[in-house]
C-alpha cells in the first residue's frame, strides 16, 4: 500500500537490482535548472541504490520550444570541453574553455588554445576519474572528452571533420540506464544531447504569424 510521507512525497517502490538484490527504487528529476546542464531538460530517473536503473528524458515545454540558431562546431565543441570540466570540478580549466568559447564565436583569434589542450591530455586525475564514467553503450566520458578535443585541433588546423552524434532524447535514455547516480551530469555535459530537436514542426506551425 502507497503511504504518503510528510511534503507529498511517495515511500520507495522495492524491485530487484541487477544483482538480483532487493533495493529501494526512488524516483528522482534531474533538472531542469542545474549549473552546466541544456536548458529546460529534465531527466526522469530510477534510482535502485546509487544506480540509474531507468531514465525518460523531456524537454519542459518542447512543443513551445523554437530551435535555436546553428551553432558553429568549434563553438559547440569548446562549449562541450567546459562543460564536462566544470562538472568535472576544474572551474579554472572550464573558464579558459569558455573563454576561447566565446572568442570563437566572435571570430577572435584563439589564443591559448594548445596550451588548453596539453593541460587537459597531461591530466592523469582527470583521465582517470573521466574512465570510471561509462554511458550505456560502454563509451566513457574520457573518450568522448577527447574526441571533443581532436576535434577542437581540426578546426584550429582548418581541416574538415564530420560532425559528433548528438543523441535524441530517447537515445539519451537508454545512454543513462546503468550509470551511476552521480555520473550522471557528466555523462549529460559530454554527450551533449540535441534537446534543440524536441522542438516540433506541429507546434510551431500552430504560432500566428509573428507570434513568439
Amino acid at each position: 500500500m502507497d503511504m504518503p510521507l510528510p511534503g507529498g512525497l511517495a515511500m520507495a517502490d522495492v524491485a530487484e537490482d541487477r544483482d538480483g538484490l532487493a533495493l529501494d527504487v526512488l524516483h528522482l528529476p534531474l533538472g531542469p535548472v542545474l549549473p552546466d546542464w541544456p536548458a529546460g531538460l529534465v531527466v526522469d530517473v530510477e534510482l535502485q541504490g546509487d544506480v540509474i536503473s531507468s531514465a525518460e528524458a523531456r524537454v519542459l515545454d518542447a512543443a513551445e520550444l523554437r530551435p535555436s540558431a546553428p551553432v558553429a562546431a568549434a563553438v559547440r565543441d569548446l562549449d562541450v570541453v567546459a562543460r564536462v570540466l566544470a562538472v568535472a570540478g576544474w572551474p579554472g580549466p572550464a573558464a579558459r574553455a569558455r573563454d576561447l568559447r566565446d572568442r570563437a564565436r566572435a571570430g577572435e583569434p584563439a589564443d591559448g588554445l594548445s596550451g588548453l589542450l596539453r593541460l587537459v591530455r597531461r591530466s592523469r586525475v582527470l583521465r582517470l576519474m573521466l574512465r570510471r564514467v561509462e554511458s550505456g553503450d560502454g563509451v566513457d566520458v574520457a573518450e568522448l572528452l577527447e574526441r571533443r578535443l581532436a576535434r577542437i585541433e581540426a578546426h584550429a588546423a582548418g581541416r574538415t571533420i564530420g560532425e559528433p552524434e548528438r543523441p535524441v532524447l530517447a537515445e539519451l535514455s537508454g545512454r543513462l540506464a546503468g550509470a551511476e547516480f552521480t555520473a550522471a551530469r557528466l555523462l549529460v555535459a559530454a554527450l551533449d544531447p540535441d534537446v534543440d530537436g524536441a522542438a516540433t514542426p506541429a507546434g510551431l506551425r500552430d504560432r500566428e504569424p509573428g507570434e513568439r
